[in-house]
């Protein structure tokens, strides 16, 4: 079954890439010929003409403050090219996707995974993740979509809009356990709560990878990926390496100080590190798939339900990084088994849906 695969476009945010990796090959394995959508963000001569006013013309006003221009890390993209194929011809907006899928024969297509429902659509997609422009002949689906915060975010007057078209999906699957009763409440369907897909494949897709590339296991000490740092998050992290007798290794959001790592170095540092401390979704799970010892750091910004949920499904809330936290050892033999057990559920998913 030929299945496309629609996701945010893919920029400097490993958590997003890799996902859509892992969906990709899950979709592989499972028999079906899956092409990702290569959504884009806007056209960097607009994105530039953009900064520059915010920047220069529009300073006085304190949400420009800090305004940064988004360029694509090409350590990044040669990922995105090598490893996640095959995709479509590049698409900037809504009507070149309606274009798309009526030039292309697409038997089913799925919306995931993250944070697709937290507005169900993206800049110059506003509204299109709820299919509503796909035929249906085509069959729709989510897999472990997420609203990022508990709740829809979107447009209020589009609510009935989305609820219309999700109504015409064969079936809705979502990342949190609270994105089940959203989707009951606000658009009264029923989804299933399935793992990211990240966690659907073997980790040897992962090792085989880190193992091909040209990235060098060291002894990394405390690897620190924070997203959003901040002097009381550092201080915390501080402290521990501190206890652990630990050298700290850190780095950020790639989009913030434009320093990115390869996506084979990141997976590597998590796998290779004595410890993790993260803010990160994405960081949080490859701590669970590699069984490192990690502390999450709630990130409430960006949702924390998405790691109460996350860590809730593997019985690690204590993992969370608080004033009470002890730095207990992990049963990963239980943690293992509840991953087999999650990749099963997500496979039969796919198998009874995608038929």
């Amino acid at each position: 079954m030929k299945v496309a695969v629609l996701t945010f476009p893919l920029i400097n945010n490993y958590g997003g890439i890799i996902q859509a990796y892992a969906l990709m090959n899950l979709l592989k394995e499972e028999g079906h010929e899956p092409v990702l959508l290569n959504l884009q963000n806007e056209k960097f001569y607009k994105s530039y003409t953009k900064y520059i006013i915010k920047k220069y013309l529009l300073s006085f006003l304190g949400r420009f403050k800090n305004v940064t221009l988004l360029r694509k890390s090409a350590i990044l993209k040669e990922f995105i090219d090598k490893e996640i194929t095959p995709k479509t011809i590049a698409v900037y907006n809504a009507s070149e996707l309606k274009k798309l899928f009526k030039n292309d024969e697409f038997d089913a297509c799925i919306v995931g995974s993250d944070q697709v429902f937290a507005k169900l659509g993206y800049p110059n997609f506003e509204n299109m993740f709820s299919l509503g422009f796909v035929n249906d002949s085509v069959i729709k689906l989510s897999y472990a979509a997420s609203f990022g915060k508990g709740s829809f975010s979107g447009e209020i007057d589009k609510i009935n809009f989305h609820k219309q078209n999700l109504m015409r999906f064969k079936a809705v699957s979502v990342r949190e356990d609270s994105a089940v009763s959203v989707c009951s409440e606000l658009f009264d369907i029923k989804a299933q709560h399935l793992i990211d897909p990240t966690l659907a494949i073997n980790k040897n897709y992962y090792i085989e990878m880190i193992e091909k590339s040209d990235y060098e296991p060291r002894n990394l000490g405390l690897f620190s990926y924070v997203l959003d740092v901040s002097l009381e998050k550092q201080e915390a992290i501080s402290k521990l390496a501190e206890t652990k007798k630990l050298n700290i290794q850190s780095i950020s959001d790639g989009n913030l100080n434009g320093k990115t790592i390869s996506m084979y170095e990141w997976l590597g540092n998590i796998k290779n590190a004595e410890f993790v401390v993260t803010d990160s979704f994405h960081g949080c799970v490859f701590c669970i798939i590699f069984n490192t010892p990690f502390a999450c750091i709630l990130n409430e910004e960006r949702g924390k339900d998405r790691f109460t949920s996350l860590l809730k499904q593997f019985g690690l809330e204590s993992r969370l990084l608080n004033s009470q936290f002890i730095d207990t050892d992990i049963d990963w033999e239980s943690v293992n088994k509840k991953i087999n057990k999650l990749q099963d559920e997500a496979k039969r998913f796919l198998s009874f849906n995608l038929s």
